[in-house]
């Protein structure tokens, strides 16, 4: 009985030893076969996506040297795993839970051939992936449940602004009906409450469709460039006031774009560089062109924007989540919706942001981005269609 219980954790050393050894196989197989098969997995780089992997394979190692040990084993790090996937744009608790799935099938597949699992050791790597899978799912939906609190707080606290001055208004014209002048002007704040209120709504619907892997419906038309943003910014200045500068070309930028998608794209940008920027410096705008695609920067000077927040800044509801320590009050979902604009029309959006220059989102969309939009269109109905199936 002795001999095979040495045998046994001989058995086990040997299988840890070859676990560490071949962890970069295991990795490698492991991220192309997620890749095919967890969608939202297809957006991350590298680092991202291997996030704490390598180090529950380490955990799983120890386990193993330990001879296969029944002790539930303890990783931590899983719960890392399953929080950041909530920070990610179109990630599922069901996506995730695949992921370790197909860790666990990984491993065998790499360690099986011409090595012997026995059963403890097959029984440790199996306990081992499944408690990972319980921690990174309840991380996970954790970070969901107080990242719905807080923006349900962020949100009523942003309607409740337009709402106030809306009922406000409506309580004066009722008390003063007589003065004519009065009234036409509440009327008119009340109107633009209403529709803040509206935009507000639209905004979070668009972007809990672009989240969850939507398309948003682009109703293209040929337009000027400079005519949508010389609106945009009239609309803008209504409600932050007059900050802006806009360096208009002289020539026409015409294209085919939804203009009311994008209009709410840069009013989102420029509303940031307002909250964001310097209280005595403008916001300026400026466009460029190429062959193929038009960019439109939007500059504002003041504190540059954390390395960390700036791999995360597009995805939704990231602003919530900072809420009590930075001070401002936002929903996060404006710069996830601007980043669905620009890449439903086929576009990207980045930021430049920098202590001595400020910081600078640049919004890139084709001048005829149709081709791109049908076949989007298309992809997205054959989708449908086979999940009805």
């Amino acid at each position: 009985m002795s001999e095979l219980k040495a045998e046994l954790s001989q058995s086990s050393e040997s299988l840890a030893e070859r676990l560490r050894r071949q962890s970069q196989e295991i990795l490698e197989l492991w991220e192309k076969r997620v890749r095919e098969v967890v969608p939202a997995s297809r957006a991350l780089d590298q680092l991202s996506l291997r996030n704490s992997i390598p180090l529950i394979l380490d955990t799983l190692a120890s386990a193993l040297e330990g001879g296969g040990s029944r002790e539930e084993p303890k990783i931590e790090i899983a719960r890392v795993h399953g929080e950041e996937r909530a920070t990610r744009p179109r990630y599922s608790i069901e996506q995730v839970i695949l992921e370790y799935r197909v860790l666990r099938r990984t491993i065998f597949d790499v360690l099986s051939p011409g090595t012997v699992i026995d059963e403890s050791s097959r029984a440790a790597i199996i306990d081992t992936i499944e408690v990972g899978i319980a921690e990174a799912a309840t991380a996970f939906a954790n970070y969901q449940y107080r990242l719905r609190e807080q923006f349900i707080s962020a949100l009523a606290h942003d309607l409740r602004t337009p709402l106030t001055a809306a009922t406000a208004s409506a309580q004066l014209i009722l008390r003063q009906p007589e003065k004519i002048d009065l009234t036409q002007r509440l009327s008119a704040r009340i109107v633009d409450s209403i529709a803040r209120t509206e935009r507000m709504i639209e905004d979070l619907l668009d972007s809990n469709l672009v989240r969850t892997g939507g398309v948003l419906p682009l109703e293209l038309d040929r337009s000027d460039l400079r005519v949508v943003i010389r609106t945009c910014l009239e609309e803008t200045v209504t409600a932050v006031g007059d900050r802006f500068e806009f360096d208009c070309p002289d020539l026409p930028i015409v294209g085919y774009w939804d203009t009311r998608y994008l209009k709410r794209a840069i009013e989102n940008v420029l509303v940031n560089g307002v909250k964001y920027g310097e209280a005595n410096r403008p916001v300026r705008v400026t466009v460029k062109t190429t062959a193929q695609n038009v960019s439109i920067l939007i500059h504002n000077e003041g504190p540059p924007i954390g390395n960390a927040e700036l791999e995360t800044i597009f995805d939704p509801f990231q602003r919530v989540d900072k809420l009590k320590t930075v001070g401002k009050v936002g929903w996060g979902i404006g710069l996830s919706l601007v980043k669905g604009v620009c890449e439903a029309h086929g576009g990207t959006i980045s930021v430049d942001s920098h202590l001595a220059t400020g910081t600078t989102f640049i919004l890139t969309v084709p001048l005829d981005p149709r081709a791109h939009v049908a076949k989007e269109a298309k992809a997205a109905k054959a989708a449908k269609a086979a999940k009805a199936a």
